[in-house]
């Protein structure tokens, strides 16, 4: 009989993450692939491919949780939980010293605070328009005819002090037109946009009490909005080995951690 494996899907609103771990709590599969418009076939096709890497198959699998997004379409799961908790859970493995995590996804930017133990205590959430999140910079770079990665690249050239004052994704857009008319340098306003995202941090973070850490696919593949974060927060913040998947490992520790639990609770039923 095969080792029982244990896994997290995060099927977010862009991208649809899976990580699988062994009876040891090891990673040994992970994948992304983009959600598109089937949640179902992309959770899916997450899922194989990990499990083709972790040398399983589904049968293998002894308990899997959802997260995301689209959670509830993975009807195979075992449970369902929020993203909140399984980034929180997926930050503090790495970083069991973590007190904020700033989750900036294609959707929504949220700020979980956490106290000594590990436990979360308060969040904060914009999730009412697309300001400080993703989308609010890929809508931005494709008005300049630029995907992320080279918006990103070109803000890390950046040397000037430039900041993008609106957070709205319609204005911005018109502000940079504006910049650009003035002769302000590309690289110059591409930092700015992502300084804005930053201040609109700063704003969600009401207490500072700790390490902080950024998790999610902007911070997976934009350096500069790490740096704008640090910059603006004045402080050091920690990026996870694979922070887009963080949700998903999170996700994936929670199902290692209920499996022994209920298992224990059998167990235990048994012996009375």
């Amino acid at each position: 009989m095969s080792a029982p494996l244990f896994v997290g899907i995060d099927v977010g609103s862009s991208a649809t993450k899976c990580v699988v771990l062994n009876d040891t709590r090891a990673l040994v599969g992970h994948h992304v692939v983009t959600s598109g418009f089937d949640y179902v076939e992309a959770a899916e096709t997450a899922l194989q491919h990990s499990l083709l890497q972790a040398e399983g198959v589904k049968k293998d699998v002894a308990y899997c949780v959802s997260t995301g997004y689209g959670r509830e379409r993975v009807a195979w799961a075992d449970g369902h939980v929020t993203e909140i908790t399984c980034h929180a859970r997926g930050a503090k493995e790495w970083y069991p010293e973590v007190r904020g995590i700033i989750d900036i996804g294609g959707q929504d930017t949220k700020v979980i605070r956490l106290s000594e133990e590990g436990r979360m205590v308060d969040y904060r959430m914009n999730a009412k328009c697309a300001a400080g999140t993703g989308t609010f910079l890929e809508s931005t770079a494709h008005k300049l005819g630029l995907s992320l990665g080279e918006l990103d690249g070109l803000a890390m050239e950046s040397k000037a002090h430039a900041v993008v004052n609106s957070y709205c994704t319609v204005f911005a857009g018109t502000e940079v037109i504006e910049r650009i008319k003035e002769g302000q340098r590309l690289d110059d306003i591409a930092m700015g946009l992502f300084r804005s995202i930053a201040s609109r941090v700063a704003e969600m973070l009401a207490v500072r009490d700790g390490a902080l850490a950024a998790t999610g696919g902007v911070a997976a593949h934009c350096g500069a909005l790490i740096r704008a974060l640090e910059e603006v927060l004045e402080t050091q913040v920690w990026l996870p080995p694979m922070p887009q998947h963080a949700g998903a490992y999170g996700a994936a520790l929670l199902a290692a951690e209920t499996n022994v639990a209920e298992r224990s609770s059998a167990r235990h039923v048994a012996d009375r």
